[in-house]
């Protein structure tokens, strides 16, 4: 007994052609491939993938620098007035150290604490760090050091301001009234 195999294939409009085990000439494979047009969509869509990659990283990178830009611009606005400048940052730590304490109804005069060897004499400097922030009073004559870093209150003192030569902020160095 012989099997035959029979292969079912699509011919152009879609219909199922019978095809017995027997192989195809040549000449029949090559007109079925020239029937329909080759395209080779790998070459297509890698060169197409790669234009829009380049494409997405020129708006992306345009858009990066546009941002850079405008936050330069707003640096520049802010630093062209030293005056603006240091009253936004006093009205920034003056709020968050009211979190912490009352304070006064005043705007603060803040220093900050560039080198602690120079105020290591002074008490009211005594746990002070470089980089804390002094919040000076003037009307109602009160002294806060403030650490940012950690958003503690260091020490508070009341302070003597245009009394005596050599007064400084949490100690006095005038004499008491003789009676």
């Amino acid at each position: 007994m012989v099997d035959f195999k029979i292969q079912v294939d699509e011919d152009e409009q879609g219909s199922p052609e019978a095809h017995s085990a027997a192989p195809a000439s040549k000449a029949q494979k090559a007109s079925k491939r020239s029937s329909k047009p080759q395209v080779n969509l790998s070459k297509k869509g890698t060169i197409f993938m790669i234009v829009g990659l380049v494409a997405i990283a020129l708006v992306g990178g345009f858009l990066f620098q546009m941002n850079k830009i405008e936050n330069l611009k707003q640096e520049n606005a802010r630093l062209a007035d030293p005056q603006q400048s240091a009253q936004a940052e006093a009205d920034q730590i003056k709020n968050e150290v009211s979190q912490l304490i009352e304070l006064p109804d005043e705007t603060p005069t803040v220093a900050t604490v560039v080198d602690v060897e120079k105020l290591k004499g002074q008490e009211f400097f005594a746990n002070a760090q470089n980089g804390d922030r002094v919040l000076l009073f003037a009307e109602t004559k009160k002294a806060v050091l403030y650490r940012p870093e950690t958003k503690k209150i260091i020490e508070v003192a009341p302070i003597n301001i245009g009394e005596q030569e050599g007064t400084t902020a949490g100690e006095s160095t005038s004499q008491p009234a003789e009676n």
